[in-house]
């Protein structure tokens, strides 16, 4: 059988420069309670297809050949087409449905993605057991638009969530979508398909890349990835380090897997299983488009760079290689035979050297090491995989020969030379200009990309208490009269700090500093998960300015942390006596900060209820004496009550200098009555009128 022909149009890819697949966290609205009513939801709809009648036409028209699906072309504009709900916080939510019967899964091509400023992109199943997202405008890709991973079932919700007010229009139209009817990933035993038996799977004489006998092999692994195509073809490939080791991400795969769809491939990382027996692995680390760089028909390579570097939460591998023309001791096959699981196969004999015409009367033959498996076998859609020698360099790819469990020492397997596709006429016909431009390399040891966990947040927030119109900004009352502590005063008021935060100090000449860069108090700076707002992943107090400007506590620089990696977080700001807030979206953070500036408005959790406008800024609501995350006038816990309490309980025109929680104006003084008082700034901002009102800040 060869696997040539066995392989010819099966390249796929499936799904934080461009961020491509990278989803920047979110999920779509009401997420986990429960199902909201998705028969109102508009739907266009496809003729049903029959997945027995799909694969008995597969195997009758392309016997060597294993599709997971088929490309289906349609139009929808869904900026047009959707339903449009208005949210609480004032955010629109636009959903249009695609319904393609006889589909185990489905995705999703846009030929035109181009989002406003703030607005998200989500995808998931009807039965809302698995979303794609959140897409931004940072996930367009060269060609304008976006192919996406596979969700599971024969319907597709696409929901889009523009902010309030909205930054400008956004274009999102499907050109196609693929329809899968091979359960490839196992969405069936998964219980995510309502009835459904895929009725294949790779042979059992394979090895999972968690086994024992692939201990060694965890770095090279994590090079290795399938890719799908829209038109429901896949293979194999692997990331390649190249001379300056900068990660820039090469990506080799088989030319016969090549078709000029690579804008719309989807890339699958670390798909494997967890444990040495297991067919279901994690298929949410995708990528998605690419660019060709060079290819040969006849030396069967193809280079493509994909439109963005896997994020470090990936763990990306470069592999090493090596163009030398001396046959390997033995032979290791890293692959995705039949969509499955990652695999290893092990040749424990030196390869030996052919070459093989591809048709009859070709002008160039293709050069191949040859090998005989001695753990584990090769399979359809492992075409492409790349074959290490023993130093655990890329010296080939699959090219021809495939095998079953019972002749895995009588069949053997060709993979095309690595060394023979290094020169050719052009930089397009060849590897030497993308992966050593010097041409001075014979062998290239593989690249890990750091992964030093280092954020920065730059922040800007308002308090009202403090806040005057006049200057539009804070005065620093605490500070200049000498009550500002040296150390974070979180801890000592029960905030639970994590992930490193807590315990941080100041110095007295930070300060002595005055003017706009005077210290108003103290603030601590969260962030928490993308995909999960509740949850705090790390906290770190930091130093507020009279500019609204939240800085370390060195007094000027960004607020730095050290213990989360690049990627996207929500950000979240709290005060000791004022709601806290947070943002609406997760926010890309890096070691290069970028500015979030809630009084101008940046969009927040709860819209803009979430904030109180004074004069022209948005400030945090003042009075959350309790630190409880709400502001109450009257009742149990309430925030006037410890006002008076501070002064005495018993003498109402008290006062007390001092730096507590009760000084809810922050200048100074806890006053429960006469001017400026901190008790009437409670009753104002939960209404004024209504003293049972109670006013609750957004963070969850």
């Amino acid at each position: 059988m060869a696997m040539r022909t066995l392989f010819l149009g099966l390249t796929i890819t499936l799904a934080h420069g461009l961020d491509a697949q990278i989803a920047h966290g979110g999920s779509p609205i009401g997420w986990g309670m429960g199902s909201p009513h998705a028969t109102t939801i508009p739907a266009v709809q496809l003729p049903a297809l029959d997945r027995q009648v799909l694969a008995a036409q597969d195997q009758q028209a392309h016997p060597d050949e294993l599709r997971y699906g088929v490309q289906r072309f349609l139009s929808v504009d869904v900026m047009a087409q959707a339903q449009v709900d208005v949210l609480p916080d004032d955010r629109q939510v636009r959903r249009v449905r695609i319904q393609s019967p006889g589909a185990v899964m489905l995705s999703v091509q846009f030929d035109q993605f181009d989002l406003a400023p703030g607005a998200w992109v989500f995808l998931y199943d009807a039965d809302r057991h698995r979303y794609l997202g959140g897409f931004t405008e940072e996930n367009e890709q060269p060609t304008g638009g976006l192919a996406t991973a596979v969700v599971p079932g024969d319907e597709v919700v696409i929901e889009v969530q523009e902010p309030a007010p909205a930054n400008g229009p956004s274009l999102l139209h499907v050109a196609s979508i693929t329809h899968g009817y091979r359960d490839i990933f196992h969405f069936g035993d998964q219980g995510l398909l309502r009835d459904y038996d895929p009725g294949y799977q790779s042979s059992p004489c394979h090895n999972n890349v968690s086994c024992p006998i692939a201990s060694t092999w965890q770095q090279q692994k994590r090079a290795v990835a399938m890719f799908l195509r829209p038109d429901g073809n896949g293979c194999t490939g692997i990331l390649l380090n190249n001379t300056a080791q900068d990660g820039t991400p090469y990506f080799h795969a088989a030319n016969h897997c090549y078709t000029p769809t690579e804008g719309q491939w989807v890339f699958y990382f670390n798909y494997e299983s967890p444990t040495c027996v297991g067919t279901i692995g994690n298929t949410t680390q995708t990528l998605s488009g690419a660019t060709l760089k060079s290819n040969d028909y006849f030396d069967d390579f193809c280079l493509v760079q994909l439109n963005n570097a896997p994020p470090s939460s990936y763990q990306p591998f470069y592999a090493g290689w090596s163009r030398s023309t001396t046959a390997p001791s033995n032979t290791t096959v890293i692959h995705h035979p039949l969509y499955d699981v990652k695999k290893i196969t092990f040749d424990n004999s030196a390869a030996t050297s052919t070459q093989v015409t591809p048709y009859t009367g070709a002008p160039f033959d293709t050069y191949c090491w040859k090998s005989f498996w001695d753990s584990g076998i090769v399979e359809a859609v492992s075409s492409g995989a790349p074959l290490f020698d023993q130093n655990k360099r890329f010296v080939g790819h699959m090219y021809d020969g495939a095998q079953d469990c019972s002749n895995a020492s009588s069949v053997f397997t060709l993979c095309a030379k690595f060394n023979q596709s290094w020169d050719g006429s052009a930089p397009s016909t060849r590897l030497r200009d993308w992966l050593d431009p010097a041409n001075t390399t014979t062998t290239l040891n593989g690249f890990e990309p750091a992964s030093t966990p280092l954020v920065k947040v730059r922040v800007k927030v308002m308090l009202e208490g403090p806040y005057s119109t006049g200057t539009q900004l804070m005065t620093d009352a605490l500070r200049s009269g000498g009550l500002l502590p040296l150390s974070e005063p979180y801890t000592g008021l029960g905030y639970v700090h994590v992930n490193g935060g807590g315990g941080e100090s100041t110095t007295s000449g930070v300060l002595a500093a005055t003017g706009n860069t005077a210290v108003v108090d103290w603030v601590v700076v969260e962030l928490r998960n993308k995909n999960n707002a509740s949850q705090v992943l790390a906290t770190r107090s930091a130093l507020l300015l009279r500019t609204g400007s939240v800085v370390d506590v060195d007094g000027t620089s960004d607020v730095t942390f050290t213990t989360v990696a690049t990627d996207d977080h929500y950000v979240a700001v709290r005060h000791r006596n004022h709601l806290g807030i947070m943002t609406q979206n997760p926010v890309a953070l890096s070691a290069t900060a970028t500015l979030i500036d809630f009084p101008s408005g940046a969009a927040t959790a709860g819209g803009t209820a979430s904030t109180k406008l004074v004069g022209t800024a948005r400030c945090l609501y003042a009075g959350d004496v309790s630190g409880n995350g709400e502001v109450k006038y009257t009742g149990s816990g309430n925030d006037r009550d410890l006002v008076l309490a501070r002064i005495g309980g018993t003498v109402p025109t008290n006062s007390v200098s001092g730096y507590h929680p009760a000084d809810v104006n922050m200048d100074g003084i806890a006053k429960y009555s006469g001017n400026g008082n901190d008790r009437d700034i409670i009753l104002v901002n939960i209404g004024g009128v209504t003293p049972t009102s109670t006013l609750v800040d957004a963070l969850p």
